[in-house]
C-alpha cells in the first residue's frame, strides 16, 4: 500500500472527556465504559470520526476474560457479549457519521468507502494488568513474557473469534511484547486466511520487545510469514525518531517494502496543550520521514485525543498535497470486499 492512512488516537484520553465516572474505577475505565455508559464509548468513537480517522479501533483492548472477571466480578461467558457490545457501539458511531455527513449509509459506495473498524486485541500482558499496574514497568523475567507460543494462541484465539463473529473489517494486534507472542498471532492468523491485520511490538525503552527480541528481526519475520495479511508492523516506543530511522534502513535493505505504523506523540503536534511545536515545517518534516522511513499508517500516540488527529490529518493532507503522494480522503474498504482490497 503506498497511501497514507490515518488512525484514531489514544482511546483512553479521548473517553476521559465522555466518560465522567473514568477517574472511579482505575486503569480499568474503559471496561467499566462497556458496562455502564455506553454513550460514552460512543462519543468517543464519533469524536475521532469527526477529526478525520479513517480506522477506529474497537473499546477491546483491555477485555478478556480474566480482566472481565478480576475488574467486573463477571462470569466468563461475559466477555463475549461485551466484545459484542464494544464493536456494535463502533459500528453506530461509523453509521451516524455517514448519516450526518450526508451519506447513504444502505448504499454499495458508503459500504466500500466508510471508515473501517479495527478489532483492537491487546497483549497477553494487557490482560494481567490491575487498576493500578503499568505496562511500562513489565520486565523480561514476567510471566506475561514468558508464556508459550501455544498457550498465547490459545488467548488470541478466542479473542480472534469473538471479533470476527462481531463482524469486523481488520484486527489491530496491541503492544505485543514477545517474539513468542508475535509467532502465536502468526498462528493464529493462519486460520483465518482472509482476514487482514495489524501488529505493533511494545518497545518501551529502546528499539527491541520487551523480551529483548531485535524489532527489525522479528518485524521480517513477521511479515514474510504473512505478507497477504499482515497490512502492517508499528512499534510503541518511546523515541519514535530512532524508531524511524531503523525503519528507514530496514526498508531500503529490502526489494519487498514494510508498510510500517508508528504513532504521532504530543512532541510532534501543535494544540494548545503544547504551544512549543509552532511551526508548520517541523509538522511537514515529521511527516515526510516517516513517509521515506514507510510508514503508511499514522495514529496518535498516548494522551493524543480528537483535535490531534485532526491535527495529523492536516498534516497528512498538507504533505500530500504539496508531493502529489495519495492521501485517501474516501473512506477504504472492508477487507470482505476483495474488489476493493488494494485499498489497505
Amino acid at each position: 500500500m503506498d497511501k497514507f492512512m490515518v488512525l484514531d488516537g489514544d482511546f483512553k484520553a479521548e473517553l476521559r472527556r465522555h466518560f465522567p465516572e473514568a477517574e472511579n474505577f482505575g486503569n480499568a475505565f474503559t471496561l467499566h465504559a462497556l458496562k455502564k455508559d455506553r454513550w460514552a464509548v460512543f462519543k468517543t468513537h464519533l469524536a475521532f470520526l469527526r477529526a478525520g480517522a479513517q480506522i477506529i479501533r474497537t473499546n477491546t483492548y483491555q477485555v478478556s476474560i480474566g480482566a472481565v472477571a478480576r475488574h467486573l466480578n463477571l462470569p466468563p461467558i461475559e466477555c463475549a457479549e461485551m466484545i459484542q457490545r464494544a464493536v456494535k457501539l463502533a459500528k453506530q458511531a461509523v453509521m451516524w457519521y455517514g448519516e450526518k455527513t450526508g451519506e447513504d449509509t444502505s448504499s454499495e459506495q458508503f459500504e466500500t468507502h466508510r471508515p473501517l473498524i479495527a478489532g483492537s486485541c491487546g497483549s497477553y500482558m494487557v490482560s494481567l494488568l490491575d487498576d493500578t499496574s503499568d505496562k511500562c514497568k513489565v520486565k523480561s523475567t514476567d510471566i506475561a513474557i514468558q508464556k508459550s507460543v501455544s498457550y498465547l494462541k490459545l488467548f488470541h484465539k478466542q479473542h480472534i473469534r469473538e471479533l470476527l463473529e462481531a463482524d469486523v473489517d481488520l484486527l489491530a494486534f496491541e503492544s505485543i511484547p514477545s517474539k513468542n507472542e508475535v509467532n502465536a498471532i502468526i498462528d493464529a492468523l493462519k486460520d483465518h486466511p482472509k482476514i487482514c491485520a495489524w501488529i505493533t511490538f511494545y518497545c518501551p525503552q529502546n528499539t527491541n520487545l520487551v523480551d529483548g527480541s531485535d524489532f527489525a528481526q522479528t518485524a521480517v519475520h513477521c511479515y514474510n510469514s504473512l505478507p497477504e495479511q499482515i497490512i502492517a508492523i508499528g512499534a510503541e516506543c518511546d523515541s519514535p525518531t530512532a524508531m524511524t530511522q531503523l525503519m528507514r534502513n530496514l526498508n531500503n535493505s529490502r526489494k519487498s517494502k514494510i508498510p510500517f505504523m508508528l504513532c504521532a506523540d504530543k512532541n510532534f503536534l501543535p494544540t494548545t496543550r503544547n504551544a512549543s511545536v509552532s511551526s508548520a515545517a517541523q509538522q511537514h518534516n515529521f511527516v515526510q520521514e516517516w513517509w521515506d522511513a514507510g510508514v503508511r499508517y499514522i495514529g496518535g500516540g498516548t494522551d493524543t485525543v480528537a483535535e490531534d488527529i485532526q491535527h495529523i490529518c492536516k498534516k497528512v493532507e498538507y504533505f500530500c498535497e504539496s508531493t502529489g503522494e495519495l492521501f485517501l480522503t474516501g473512506k477504504p474498504c472492508s477487507y470482505r470486499n476483495k474488489k476493493h482490497l488494494f485499498k489497505l
